[in-house]
């Protein structure tokens, strides 16, 4: 890692000084935007200059995202200090703050046609597992990207996979606290692995394939497990009938070594992957004026070897903004599976009070409020989730509540 900020440093160093034309930026004392949240902002922006021939933009980018909860399940209630009491301590300030996302790093073009990204997950008590001082938890992503067109674009290195639609949007932009509970069953993590995308093909195609290792490593892949390969086709229809935006996609994933979980170290823990063989999911987004509209319906083939069933999920997020910056979210999910417990409710924040968690079929409703100070950039959310798993005794609410900062 220190190898590869060293060489960063270098080079941009030297495509600064190569430029042509006056440069903007933070390190130029050049400040933009007709707001003092836009030039604020802007200050994350160290260099940028179309005409240099080496380096055109550096940025800084990160985020933190606070929330609080309370619930209620069965007559017995928990809070975020029962999550921190549940093996969770690193990650919750005092008793009843949870730092759910703490992320640090850049991104930048170069010579025109590749884009160099980085990000850490922030480790935000300061130290890892064995008690050593650091502020380094992860890398979360860290890929380069040959971009020639819209239409096709290269990477290769560690990111997050991005199966559904929910899972496509980043943390910074999502509209409820959390995503939905089959969204995050499939999840695969952030992997290692190469992929290629384009949009604004014959007027409005998009497409993405990528082949990824499937092992969850605290940096690359090992090689150890097997391969997950991803593949997108969609079209983006909004011309066609007068909407401000509408996208439409098929996503397609296979897993050759489902359940996979590498070894432990002792600073680190590595995630498991998902016990699916394959999944495809069929997503919308539509948006008009005030009113947003996101679905997903996914299906998923479990690994038999595991005693994993096949699953099914819905998911409709409706949005409306009722006044400049404050917005109603409503989310309705339905989840299924072929055989009895092969469904668990969701570890935030569901299975604090709840002696069975999973069931055969899961059912909630989620109603929030957002209020935007300066976009999804820095905003205020509020969120109530009323959720039910058949099968397991489940049934009650989470209310939520957090602040999402980033830039």
């Amino acid at each position: 890692m220190k190898s590869i900020q060293s060489a960063l440093l270098a080079t941009s160093l030297l495509g600064m000084t190569s430029a042509h034309a006056e440069p903007t930026g933070l390190l130029y004392g050049k400040l933009s935007g007709d707001t003092a949240f836009d030039r604020a902002w802007s200050a994350f922006t160290l260099h940028k200059d179309e005409d240099n021939q080496i380096l055109q933009e550096f940025n800084l980018q990160g985020r933190l995202q606070l929330q609080s909860i309370y619930g209620e399940s069965n007559g017995q209630s928990f809070n975020t200090s029962d999550y921190k009491d549940a093996g969770n301590d690193e990650t919750v300030w005092g008793e009843d703050v949870e730092a759910r996302r703490a992320r640090f790093g850049f991104k930048s073009k170069w010579f025109q046609v590749f884009k160099f990204d980085g990000l850490i997950n922030v480790d935000t008590d300061g130290m890892d597992n064995t008690g050593s001082d650091t502020l380094y938890k992860d890398l979360y992503e860290l890929f380069v990207t040959y971009a020639p067109s819209d239409a096709f674009n290269l990477s290769v290195g560690k990111t997050k996979t991005r199966f559904t639609r929910e899972q496509e949007t980043s943390s910074n932009n999502i509209l409820t606290l959390e995503r939905s509970l089959v969204s995050n069953t499939l999840h695969a993590g952030e992997l290692t692995g190469i992929w290629t995308s384009g949009k604004g093909i014959k007027g409005g195609w998009l497409y993405e394939l990528g082949i990824y290792g499937n092992d969850r490593q605290r940096e690359f892949t090992d090689g150890d497990g097997g391969e997950i390969m991803l593949a997108k086709i969609g079209y983006d229809y909004a011309e066609k009938v007068g909407l401000d935006s509408a996208v439409a996609s098929i996503h397609y994933m296979t897993n050759s070594d489902p359940g996979f979980k590498p070894s432990n170290t002792p600073e680190y823990t590595t995630g498991t992957s998902p016990s699916f063989e394959s999944a495809i999911a069929v997503t919308n987004e539509i948006s008009q004026g005030r009113f947003g509209l996101m679905s997903d319906i996914v299906f998923a083939s479990g690994d038999d070897a595991l005693g994993q069933s096949d699953v099914m999920g819905i998911s409709l997020i409706p949005s409306y903004f009722i006044a400049d910056g404050l917005q109603i979210v409503g989310r309705l999910q339905y989840a299924t599976s072929d055989d009895t417990n092969d469904l668990r409710t969701s570890s935030r924040y569901e299975r604090l009070e709840s002696a069975d968690t999973r069931g055969d079929k899961y059912t909630s409703a989620y109603l929030g409020l957002n209020y935007y100070m300066h976009g999804h950039k820095l905003k205020l959310m509020n969120g109530v989730e009323f959720s039910k798993m058949d099968g397991g005794d489940y049934s009650g609410f989470t209310y939520m509540s957090g602040l999402r900062f980033s830039f």
